[in-house]
Order: C-alpha cells, then structure tokens, then sequence
C-alpha cells in the first residue's frame, strides 16, 4: 500500500491545507481553477435572473400604478 499524498491536515493546518495542495500540484489547481471559473459563471447567471425578475417585477407594478389601481 502506497502512502497517501495527501494526508488529512492537523486541525491547525487545515485552513490552509487546500491552498498548499492548489500551489503544489498543477493537476489539482487546473481543476480548482475550472471549478472556480464555473462557480463564478453560475453566480453571474443567478444575479442575472435576479436582475431580470426584479426589472419585470418594477415594470408590472408601474403598469398598476399608471393604470390608478393603487390610489
């Protein structure tokens, strides 16, 4: 049996246990980075759909207050 190359960091040492692995090795920063860079697009989509509900959502209620229904 192999030893682990990466073995499960002191309570200590765990914050930046992740770091030290994405600096290291190059095979898990590519596919830190391409997760990250997904992460990032989604969040992007989100605040975009968001923004769209809120712009649809401001123009409905100024269509009810252009029609008087509020008074």
């Amino acid at each position: 049996m192999t030893a682990d190359p990466y073995p499960e960091p002191s309570e200590e040492d765990r914050p930046l246990a992740e770091l030290r692995r994405i600096e290291s090795d190059p095979a898990y920063r590519a596919l830190f980075l391409s997760r990250l860079d997904t992460a990032i697009v989604g969040r992007e989509t989100e605040r975009e759909a968001e923004r769209d509900a809120f712009a649809a959502a401001v123009a409905a209620a100024a269509a009810v207050v252009a029609r008087g229904w509020l008074a």
